[in-house]
């Protein structure tokens, strides 16, 4: 049986010489991890939010789930943390006065897309790893983990993820096994009890930094009565497959905007209203009709209208830059409401996670910050010089930086593209703002 190795120091060229897709490790007591109890509250909060807004079937995999006993409950509202309750003790608070002892679990898969506090430092956090190893192509993600019960509702199982386990609150431990313990052939077991000998614990704390590799077989346990939380991070390391990068390009192609949320009625393709059964295809003398239905040649248009080259190739190149500034951590919590910018107004940018700029032919460009991109006309080398200057971290008035572009209104012919005149690089500031990516000072 392997044992845990325990460190007390953590720091990223150490990591990956020792670590990295190697072995688990336990940090214990490390000042390191990006996660506060307050972000994660904030952002768990935001999740139901969305959840929330959302119209999820049964059947499908919304990103929160919530198991009263091992029961997974379909109506999950009642029991979701809600900004009214003002923290996690607030939440667990509730959760007593409605369950008593029964144990429950809450997982919130994608807890970075509604929090911005808590994706921005993950992001500064991780970025030390991406210098060393490389950034994922398919990106990370976040799971909350929270509650009271005996262990992880899905059991022991292999993940495609390395992972790293951020202790909040509470005792919890996990339990490894360097193989697949059993012969039969099935991916996960929840009585795992006859394999107990051949595994080794992890028991993590507040401020404990666990890893470990894909390779190793996993379960999370309860260490104790009270209720425990952690955030866990995977990045995807086996079986990543070229369909992936192939749907991140289609979904691109479908929804130019942003990644943020990729909800079906906010893509082109949600024109394509052909019913879904096709009439006449099977005739009373038993003759298949092949002409294709009219779901299938609408949508074959629909998708023809998104896939021209160049099109494509834009929207390739704006979902790249997506990734690069969401460092990682898709999807991005969304913008926040638009401000209207005065010219007195003085603006300024953390130079460290400056706005990606690209030329993409003679007068057209794209430009990206904090996972969110966006195309522009026009400017020539004043365009160039709005974003060194940005970039520099100085703090600049509004006036100043929209002094080189003219006053006039350029019109386009996409009401998304941004004319690089006064007015449109005005905007471009407002949703620059909106992204969070300038802050603002009168």
């Amino acid at each position: 049986m392997p044992a845990l190795e325990i460190a007390t120091r953590f720091d990223w060229d150490t990591f990956v010489k020792r670590y990295w897709n190697q072995r688990p490790v336990l940090f214990k007591g490390t000042q390191a991890s990006p996660f506060t109890v307050e972000d994660v509250f904030d952002a768990a909060a935001g999740a139901t939010q969305r959840y929330l807004s959302r119209s999820y079937a049964p059947t499908s995999r919304p990103d929160v789930t919530f198991t009263i006993d091992r029961l997974r409950q379909l109506r999950a509202r009642p029991w979701l943390p809600q900004a009214l309750d003002g923290s996690l003790d607030g939440y667990d608070a509730r959760m007593a006065s409605q369950l008593g002892d029964r144990r429950y679990a809450l997982i919130i898969a994608t807890l970075h897309a509604s929090g911005f506090r808590l994706w921005s430092r993950q992001r500064a956090f991780f970025s030390g790893l991406w210098q060393r190893v490389g950034m994922p192509v398919t990106g990370g993600i976040t799971t909350l983990f929270h509650g009271t019960y005996e262990h992880s509702p899905v059991g022991v199982h292999l993940d495609r993820f390395t992972t790293f386990l951020f202790a909040l609150r509470g005792r919890k431990r996990m339990r490894f096994w360097r193989k697949r313990p059993w012969r039969e052939d099935v991916s996960t077991i929840l009585d795992y009890q006859p394999y107990l000998a051949s595994s080794f614990v992890a028991e993590v704390e507040p401020g404990d930094i666990l890893y470990w590799p894909s390779t190793y077989y996993h379960v999370g346990e309860s260490a104790g009565a009270g209720v425990a939380s952690s955030v866990n991070v995977g990045i995807p390391i086996t079986e990543h497959r070229t369909i992936y990068s192939v749907d991140d390009l289609l979904r691109g192609m479908l929804d130019e905007t942003s990644l943020a949320d990729q909800e079906w009625k906010q893509t082109r393709l949600a024109s394509v209203s052909a019913p879904p059964l096709a009439r006449g295809v099977l005739t009373e003398d038993g003759v298949l009709d092949t002409t294709l239905p009219k779901a299938l040649t609408e949508a074959v248009r629909a998708f023809r209208d998104v896939s021209h080259p160049k099109e494509a190739q834009r929207h390739l190149q704006a979902t790249w830059l997506k990734r690069l500034t969401s460092g990682g951590f898709e999807p991005v919590p969304p913008p926040t409401r638009a401000r209207r910018l005065n010219d007195a107004h003085r603006v300024r940018l953390d130079p460290n996670f400056p706005v990606v700029f690209e030329r993409d032919g003679a007068t057209s460009w794209l430009c990206s910050a904090n996972g969110h991109a966006l195309h522009g006309v026009g400017g020539g080398r004043a365009i160039e010089i709005f974003f060194r200057k940005l970039n520099s971290g100085a703090e600049l008035r509004v006036e100043e930086l929209l002094r080189p572009f003219k006053p006039r209104r350029a019109a386009t012919h996409d009401s998304d593209v941004i004319a690089a005149t006064r007015d449109g690089m005005r905007g471009l500031l407002q949703k620059l703002h909106s992204f969070r990516v300038i802050t603002l000072s009168a």
